[in-house]
């Protein structure tokens, strides 16, 4: 019996195993998937808005104390990488729905935090 690899994914290694099957006059091939543990869970952040202004959020969360900066998001899109646990957002208009949500990273790159999202409409 012999183990050929075929491909590798992100969470599991797919392997195929060749054996000879007495009284078969051949062999048979099994796919076998190997799966990764899980990653750990991260921990969660918690997330304010407060206006600020007549056009400014401050987006607040909570510390983690495992990471090393953060990365505030705005509808989706990275708004700023920081290393602090607030941010002004003066960017905003009027009439505008605006959904932030935060990632903290520890010092290899590695997610160790997320809020959930939260958004805000800015009426004039």
């Amino acid at each position: 019996m012999f183990v050929l690899p075929l491909r590798r994914a992100a969470a599991a290694l797919c392997l195929a195993v060749v054996a000879g099957v007495a009284g078969c006059g051949g062999g048979a091939e099994v796919d076998v998937v190997v799966v990764a543990p899980p990653p750990a869970p991260i921990a969660g952040l918690d997330l304010v808005l407060t206006r600020v202004g007549p056009e400014a959020v401050q987006v607040d969360w909570s510390d983690d104390p495992e990471a090393a900066s953060f990365v505030v998001r705005r509808n989706g899109r990275t708004l700023a990488q920081v290393d602090a646990l607030s941010l002004i957002d003066a960017s905003v208009q009027f009439d505008g729905y605006y959904c932030y949500d935060v990632a903290g990273f520890d010092r290899a790159g590695e997610l160790v935090s997320a809020s959930d999202t939260a958004c805000i409409t800015i009426f004039p």
